[in-house]
């Protein structure tokens, strides 16, 4: 816009070109551009991009089976989903190739975000570890307190 300012001021090519930092035939594309369809012309678009290996409906279908264990999808030996999972899932449901790396911008535009399990025992007992804090805490905190206590 800098430039279609400069344009109607009836500026040089190489007095644009300097004050921009740009090479003159980038000034003139650009001008070429202003003359032919005004400051709209100059606009920045979004480019369009590829067209999606998967349609609409087949996006809409892979996001309503990772609400789903692989387990539940075939993928017996399975308890997390993962990217080469997901990756070798879209391969066999809907014969498209998709890296691994590139399934993450995928789920990410399904609005599924990257998560971490917590790790936790089997074993882990919440009921004990509730009484825990209840009862033995904060008697561990009082002795601390004690000026005799040391850590």
């Amino acid at each position: 816009m800098i430039a279609a300012n400069m344009f109607e001021q009836k500026l040089t090519t190489a007095a644009i070109a300097a004050s921009l930092a740009v090479d003159g035939q980038t000034v003139r594309r650009w001008r070429r551009v202003f003359d032919a369809a005004g400051r709209d012309g100059l606009r920045a678009r979004p480019h369009a991009g590829r067209t999606p290996m998967l349609t609409e409906d087949q996006r809409q279908r892979l996001g309503e089976m990772l609400e789903r264990t692989p387990a539940e999808c075939g993928l017996l030996d399975h308890y997390l989903w993962t990217t080469q999972l997901i990756s070798e899932l879209i391969a066999r449901e809907f014969r498209v190739t998709y890296h691994h790396d590139h399934v993450g911008v995928l789920l990410g535009r399904l609005g599924f975000t990257h998560q971490k399990p917590a790790r936790r025992a089997r074993e882990r007992d919440e009921d004990k570890i509730q009484a825990w804090r209840r009862e033995a805490w904060p008697a561990l905190l009082k002795k601390a307190s004690t000026p005799a206590a040391s850590s």
